[in-house]
């Protein structure tokens, strides 16, 4: 782990000055990534307790209005389980999109994502994806990662 930062005394002109270099116009420009438009996908996720794991690709397609968005999703994959591999190939919507500057979170059918769009180019994310699924019987809890690229 890094140093712990230390807190120095400074006037309060000197506050208000770094607060304006840092922060620029006020705030007139955005700082909310894009993330409208079509993404290709790849995901692994695994369930541990029961031996489970899942390879996905796929693509989203995007809308965004400000902070929210919503999708669609189109995915291929497998699932490796105990008793052989079983397709994992979907398709359906993406709901509860929010941005918080180059974060974002989302939910597909039985997961939840969050990921960090790449700063620089907004070309990219990198998350992690969560899934719980449920027969007559049993618990399914996933874990993994996510990335996209336009």
């Amino acid at each position: 782990m890094g140093r712990m930062p230390r807190f120095l005394l400074v006037p309060a002109p000197a506050v208000l000055a770094a607060f304006a270099a840092c922060f620029g116009r006020g705030g007139i420009q955005p700082n909310t990534a894009d993330i409208s438009g079509a993404w290709q996908y790849t995901e692994a996720f695994t369930d541990l307790t029961h031996g489970i794991s899942c390879a996905d690709t796929g693509t989203y397609q995007m809308v965004q209005t400000g902070a929210t968005f919503t999708g669609t999703y189109n995915q291929r994959g497998i699932c490796q389980t105990p008793q052989g591999n079983v397709s994992n190939s979907d398709n359906g919507p993406v709901s509860q999109g929010h941005l918080a500057g180059h974060t974002l979170k989302f939910v597909a059918p039985n997961c939840s994502y969050d990921g960090s769009v790449n700063a620089d180019t907004y070309d990219r994310i990198d998350g992690h994806v969560v899934c719980e699924l449920r027969d007559s019987t049993r618990l399914f809890s996933f874990t993994g990662s996510w990335k996209a690229n336009r």
